[in-house]
């Protein structure tokens, strides 16, 4: 069906909308709209969707998604009076119209998981094989509450980097316009007044003068080739997939970062396959649907291999430590986990082991980069003292009182 973008007025709150909704045709529309109270005052058809996994559903709305459906299929409610009841009590327009999407979808006769498929704008094709799985195991409501876990720790873990890296870019950032500053202004005119008195000037001093006269006169070079640089590194990580798996080889092995990446790829992981083996899903698709969190290429490939090693018949313990990836707790973990039959218990207890390495990890890289950069900016700040007052402090010791 086409998607047409609406403006109506809200019936209850005399308020103007817009928003996007599927329906057959204008009539069928204003029908849908209807529904939902409101009024449409003009609509135009537009070209098929094409967005990332959450399109523009926050990470919120998807988690209060889960968490809904989870206690409303565990007080029993029919899954149709659930959506209308998330459609009737969104926030945003663009949850609105989701929930509109797959509230008629389902009233018309599809299953929920084929509704969600329709959406693959919002909904990829890991969420709704776990809602599948949930349908067909009479387990959807555990299905959902897995899910919302897993939206939380992954939003959790988002968060808390983001929160861990503000302050050492906003301290780069100072450090870089406040350099940039003295460098184009301050030392100019100090510079000039070092010169005019004819002071004889130290190597480090001159050093500066050079500095800051390369910056006023070839600062866009010194600016944008390094933008340059960075944007078209991005581009074919992007677009290169050779490019992209020798840099994520590199990133594996550089000190300290290496580290935070490969726990935080293996978190990412095992967290998942946790999420889909609870689910009630075969170890095999469990892992190729993990795979798909791994961002980095060799993980990905190690994960690759554990899938062609169990397809092969050989377990998953020994699988996962013929890779060399995992550390040998977590090995253990899985093992435990084959040997009593109960894996739902070894996961967590993995999950437990990377949350806190992932989280001690991250704040221990962090703890390093702002020490360096506050060094960094002492010493810039110390050469560029000692170049400008050296020659005046020689100067005055040589005045003969």
């Amino acid at each position: 069906m086409p998607t047409f973008r609406y403006a109506a007025i809200d019936e209850r709150t005399g308020k103007r909308v817009k928003g996007k909704l599927t329906a057959a045709n204008e009539l069928d529309l204003e029908d849908r709209l209807g529904d939902l109270g409101l009024v449409v005052l003009n609509s135009a058809t537009v070209k098929e969707r094409k967005s990332r996994f959450f399109g523009k559903i926050s990470d919120k709305e998807l988690i209060m998604f889960c968490v809904h459906m989870e206690q409303l299929d565990k007080a029993g409610v029919p899954i149709l009076d659930s959506l209308a009841d998330l459609r009737d009590s969104a926030d945003t327009p663009a949850f609105r119209d989701v929930m509109a999407d797959i509230y008629e979808s389902v009233k018309s006769g599809d299953m929920l998981s084929a509704s969600l498929a329709k959406r693959s704008d919002v909904f990829d094709h890991v969420f709704v094989g776990l809602v599948l799985a949930g349908e067909q195991t009479g387990r959807l409501s555990e299905a959902f509450g897995h899910l919302a876990h897993h939206f939380k720790w992954s939003n959790d873990l988002k968060r808390s980097v983001k929160k861990a890296t503000r302050y050492p870019v906003v301290l780069l950032v100072v450090m870089t316009g406040v350099i940039s500053l003295m460098m184009l202004f301050v030392v100019p005119k100090l510079v000039d007044f070092l010169t005019a008195q004819g002071f004889d000037l130290p190597i480090h001093t001159r050093a500066l003068i050079a500095t800051s006269a390369a910056m006023a006169d070839y600062w866009y070079l010194i600016f944008g080739i390094p933008t340059a640089i960075l944007i078209t590194l991005i581009l074919l990580y992007k677009k290169t997939f050779g490019f992209r798996y020798f840099i994520d080889k590199i990133a594996l092995k550089t000190p300290f970062i290496g580290h935070v990446i490969l726990k935080i790829n293996l978190s990412r992981f095992t967290h998942f396959f946790a999420v889909t083996f609870s689910s009630g899903i075969g170890a095999l698709e469990c892992l190729a649907t993990a795979r798909g969190v791994v961002s980095n290429l060799i993980i990905k490939e190690a994960v690759e291999q554990v899938i062609t090693s169990v397809s092969e018949g050989s377990s998953l313990t020994r699988a996962i430590s013929d890779t060399k990836k995992f550390p040998n707790l977590v090995v253990r973990m899985f093992k435990v986990g084959e040997d009593s039959g109960n894996m739902d218990e070894s996961l967590k207890n993995v999950n437990f082991f990377f949350d806190r390495e992932v989280e001690d990890s991250v704040n221990g890289l962090i703890g390093m980069i702002q020490p360096a950069l506050t060094l960094v900016m002492g010493v810039l700040m110390l050469w560029v003292i000692a170049a400008v007052f050296g020659p005046l402090y020689d100067s005055f010791r040589n005045i003969d009182f």
